[in-house]
């Protein structure tokens, strides 16, 4: 019977994508939404975290381990950053870049996506992200989860009516910058965006068309990065207003009115302070 519900999900999941998607990301998503995911093992110390060993089995279970061991504290931390709390346990699933690129549409070299109800964790671009330098695969967690909390409170509807650009940069500050930004340096983003190359505060989101980076001409990182910068003036200019719009928007509520009603004027509104802001970073 679980196995049954489990299947109609994903079938009325795939008959959504096929309305909204075009060519060749509506034939990724079929795909990845029809993967069986049998195979996987259970952590065993929280059954909610998902593993398949692959090629480096100690790897993989090392790596759920961690995942498992701090599932709880980001998951506070989420919810506490958005005033809600998840509707039920996120299911984290684990692997290697072979076989993540099979359950999510998206290139070998991410370390993690949320897709659907659930988040896939891509254990080789995770751990060379980890010996360059950067942020850690537990701050990449607390990413996704942000995206996960998201939308199973306002729903996969609700979730498609939010900019991308305000969904990343809410995901990247809750995660101290973790999931792309740490690649490009404020002067970076702050000349690009002086320059007139930058997202539309004004993107009103949609579930059919909802514009990404490359929609603007811009690297991920930029994008991601310019998009937290924003996100954090606009909490920085009114912390109290900011984390009601953001309740607001959690909780299915249409963004561009959530603004309007904790702030008292439009999101765009906020650019030009927010550009005069960033002019002393400008080299």
């Amino acid at each position: 019977m679980m196995q049954s519900t489990l299947s109609m999900i994903r079938l009325l999941a795939l008959s959504l994508c096929i309305c909204l998607l075009p060519g060749c990301t509506l034939l990724k998503t079929g795909v990845a939404l029809m993967q069986s995911r049998d195979a996987f093992a259970i952590s065993k110390t929280d059954t909610n975290v998902h593993y398949l060993a692959g090629a480096s089995p100690e790897i993989a279970e090392q790596v759920a381990n961690r995942v498992a061991a701090v599932i709880r504290q980001k998951r506070e931390v989420v919810e506490k950053a958005h005033g809600a709390t998840f509707t039920h346990a996120p299911q984290i699933y684990i692997c290697h870049a072979d076989c993540f690129v099979r359950f999510v549409p998206v290139t070998v070299n991410e370390p993690a996506a949320q897709f659907g109800d659930s988040i896939f964790m891509n254990i080789d671009a995770l751990l060379k992200r980890e010996a360059r330098g950067v942020l850690p695969l537990e701050d990449i967690l607390t990413h996704e989860l942000a995206h996960l909390l998201l939308y199973q409170t306002a729903g996969a509807m609700g979730y498609g009516r939010v900019p991308a650009w305000f969904r990343e940069g809410v995901a990247q500050q809750v995660a101290r910058g973790a999931g792309g930004s740490e690649f490009v340096t404020l002067p970076e983003a702050a000349r690009m965006l002086h320059n007139g190359k930058h997202f539309d505060p004004a993107e009103t989101g949609s579930i059919f068309v909802n514009r990404t980076a490359p929609s603007y001409h811009l690297t991920t990182p930029m994008f991601y990065r310019q998009a937290l910068m924003y996100v954090d003036y606009l909490k920085a200019s009114n912390p109290a207003a900011y984390d009601q719009a953001l309740h607001d928007i959690v909780t299915g509520k249409d963004f561009h009115e959530s603004f309007r009603s904790a702030y008292g004027a439009s999101i765009a509104s906020y650019w030009p302070g927010f550009m005069a802001s960033i002019r002393p970073l400008v080299q």
